[in-house]
């Protein structure tokens, strides 16, 4: 994963929507000072910004772990706000007397939404999709934390930023398991132009080992996992569930096994494969001796006026399909004609479009889901 260049082109929106300092709010901290040197005075560095056509401040981090260099201690700070304690670095921003001749400030605006520190932003890029007057594709956009406001004036105002990945953009790419809002945290640091900012966005944190916890909606950005990207390169741990012990995705349903002795969650992807294919060896004669499997099957499936199947799977000419549990209405005035289901079932469709309903049951212990 390289690092990320904004668009060189940002000036041009200058016009167009207004990156500026929150002046009402800002406050100056004492960690911005100038020095007397021609480097850092104001008019040279506004100079040298307008000059510059790259980014002109570069991250350099490494682990905190790290045993610093004789002169490290006066020079390397501590970036401790980066979701998890595991991507704590040590960093420079180069070169550092510009930099820290800057004032520092606590928030920004985009237009007229106030940004401060620790808020997470959408960033636009040279590779399109960054318009916000013509609609900003949320996908496209870059996503990061903000980590550090600072400005020489209204036009030059710079973010050091966290970067929050989707999984395709890191080396490791996407998994089944990703969500299609899930972002992996990191602690790989840039300087950015605040005139790439597209607005603020909502990133929720879902701690999938917390049983408890509500599903992450639809629509909310999400992380879950981190990855070191300075130090050990390496992914923190995901809960590992159902009989492949693969993670969850968090757009699909999982089942819970009710039996005490057992307990596992299942994937209800690998209930419906599993079903498909133990229907499919049966057809043709090639399925073991299983107990379960001729006392699971109920009479011939007629009713079509179901909800969309929780999960579907095909093997073969053979398909089958997860519905759930569903109450009568309770509407005063609506007459069900046909019962509703009292518990989970699987119902497999065979090559001649016959359906049959089946019981679940669970892949780890072989007992019944009910």
């Amino acid at each position: 994963m390289g690092t990320k260049q904004t668009s060189t082109a940002a000036n041009s929106k200058k016009g167009r929507v207004a990156r500026k300092l929150k002046d009402t709010t800002a406050q100056p901290s004492k960690r911005g000072r100038k020095s007397d040197s021609n480097s850092t005075d104001p008019e040279k560095i506004k100079e040298w910004l307008d000059k510059t056509v790259e980014g002109p401040w570069t991250v350099h981090a490494i682990p905190v772990s790290n045993k610093r260099k004789r002169d490290a201690p006066s020079k390397m700070l501590v970036e401790d706000r980066l979701f998890e304690e595991r991507l704590n670095v040590q960093y420079e921003v180069k070169p550092r007397d510009r930099w820290e001749a800057l004032k520092t400030y606590k928030k920004f605006t985009v237009a007229s939404e106030s940004i401060a520190t620790g808020d997470c932003i959408l960033v636009g890029h040279s590779d399109g999709g960054e318009d916000a007057d013509t609609g900003v594709d949320l996908a496209d956009q870059w996503k990061a934390v903000v980590l550090e406001v600072r400005a020489l004036d209204s036009e030059h105002v710079y973010l050091r930023v966290g970067w929050l990945n989707r999984p395709e953009d890191l080396d490791s790419g996407r998994k089944d398991y990703h969500g299609e809002n899930e972002l992996i945290p990191t602690n790989q640091m840039d300087v950015i132009d605040a005139m790439t900012v597209n607005g603020k966005i909502d990133v929720t944190h879902w701690d999938e080992n917390d049983t408890d916890a509500q599903m992450v909606n639809e629509n909310q950005y999400f992380w879950r996992q981190t990855f070191d990207y300075v130090g050990s390169k390496t992914f923190s741990k995901l809960r590992q569930i159902c009989k492949d012990n693969r993670p969850q995705n968090p757009d699909e349903m999982i089942i819970e096994c009710p039996n005490a002795d057992c307990g596992n969650w299942l994937h209800a992807r690998c209930v419906v494969e599993q079903a498909a294919k133990a229907a499919a060896e049966e057809a043709s004669g090639k399925a073991k001796s299983n107990t379960h499997k001729k006392r699971q099957s109920r009479n011939v499936y007629t009713d079509t006026n179901r909800t969309p199947p929780a999960a579907k799977a095909k093997q073969g000419n053979f398909t089958a399909e997860l519905y759930l549990a569903s109450p009568p209405s309770t509407e005063p005035d609506e007459i069900s004609v046909k019962p509703a289901a009292t518990k989970p079932e699987i119902i497999i469709t065979d090559p001649k479009g016959e359906k049959q309903a089946q019981d679940l049951y669970c892949l780890c212990c072989s007992k019944p889901i009910e």
